[in-house]
């Protein structure tokens, strides 16, 4: 009998988050750092790739983000407040080394490999995919080249920082985290309702990543009062980071195998360009204020924020440092990203 339209979604959606959920494990078992996002997001995105058609549903991402911004606020200690002194000056560094990224990437992709202006400029943008994605239709950009671009940005990003922080280390967990107890039910639903609200007003306020930086800060500031003390549970934390994974794997889908070779050369090339000018950046940041060289290459990575910040509070970083600066770096493209879109047509 034929299978239902419902229930081959359905099945669809089990599978991926099956592949997410197996990559992950696998990875956990090799101690890779951050393994349930980084080895799921691999087998999901290997997969999609593979002429596997991953499906995620839409309508929940807003409660998996609210869950892993929860869990990331978590992560936030006094420590945090302290910090917060040098982050203007990060800030400030931040904004040289994205107008380095964006002007190296492009010259790379438009005058080395020929892409048209347009389509050049939104695969440079760092991060911002949404925003990115509704600029190219208007544009009338490659909108199959910026989506690929920017999608295997963030899947070499998020594989890539557990590796070197594995090679050369980062910090190991903070006592205080590990000595809370793990939270009840009323404490979740606490979380959860004060994550709620706080994120309406981030996506009142037009924050990017609205939902996980809203939880971020309620469970940050429910902490550091002392209203709670505790921290989630395995159960809550692992499913959420799961369907993270599979989330961010599936923006692969079966066809991008197709034009991936005549697109990764030329993408690949501009991926290393923002490598090396963001890992600059944060090792400037690194020398002047002593800030652990892990956290400020997460904090600097050309994208991907809501993956980062869960990726920083698994391996032992700041995430607000890591949020803080990512949600800086989107406001700073949303004003830049008209201006040069003026600037190519009138050179056009």
């Amino acid at each position: 009998m034929p299978v239902r339209p419902g229930l081959r979604y359905a099945l669809r959606v089990a599978a991926t988050l099956a592949l997410s959920a197996g990559g992950g494990f696998l990875a956990q078992l090799l101690n890779v750092p951050a393994g349930w996002i980084a080895g799921g997001l691999l087998a999901v995105a290997v997969a999609s790739l593979a002429g596997f058609n991953t499906e995620f549903p839409r309508r929940l991402h807003a409660p998996v983000f609210l869950l892993l911004g929860i869990y990331a606020g978590t992560g936030v200690t006094q420590e945090t407040i302290h910090q917060m002194q040098t982050w203007p000056a990060s800030f400030a560094v931040l904004g040289v080394s994205v107008a380095g990224v964006i002007a190296g990437s492009y010259w790379w992709l438009q005058a080395r490999h020929g892409w048209e202006r347009n389509t050049a400029l939104l695969a440079s943008l760092p991060g911002a995919l949404s925003m990115v994605v509704a600029a190219a239709e208007v544009l009338k950009a490659d909108l199959k080249k910026v989506a690929i671009a920017q999608s295997l940005r963030v899947l070499i990003l998020v594989e890539s920082i557990p590796l070197v922080a594995l090679l050369i280390g980062h910090p190991p967990g903070t006592p205080t985290l590990a000595e809370r107890p793990v939270a009840g039910p009323l404490d979740v639903g606490i979380f959860v309702a004060a994550g709620f609200s706080a994120s309406l007003v981030m996506r009142w306020l037009r924050v990017p990543g609205a939902w996980v930086v809203g939880g971020l800060l309620a469970s940050a500031a429910l902490l550091l009062t002392g209203t709670l003390d505790v921290q989630l549970p395995t159960f809550v934390i692992v499913p959420a980071t799961i369907a993270l994974a599979a989330i961010t794997g599936s923006r692969f889908r079966p066809g991008d195998l197709v034009v991936l070779p005549r697109i990764a050369a030329a993408a690949l090339g501009a991926f290393a360009i923002a490598v090396a000018v963001s890992a600059l950046g944060a090792l400037t940041v690194t020398l002047l204020f002593g800030v652990n060289i892990i956290q400020t290459l997460l904090a600097f990575a050309p994208g991907a924020l809501e993956a980062l910040t869960v990726l920083a509070f698994q391996m032992n970083i700041d995430p607000a440092y890591v949020a803080a600066h990512h949600v800086v770096r989107f406001f700073a493209l949303v004003i830049a990203v008209p201006i040069l879109a003026r600037w190519l047509a009138r050179r056009a």
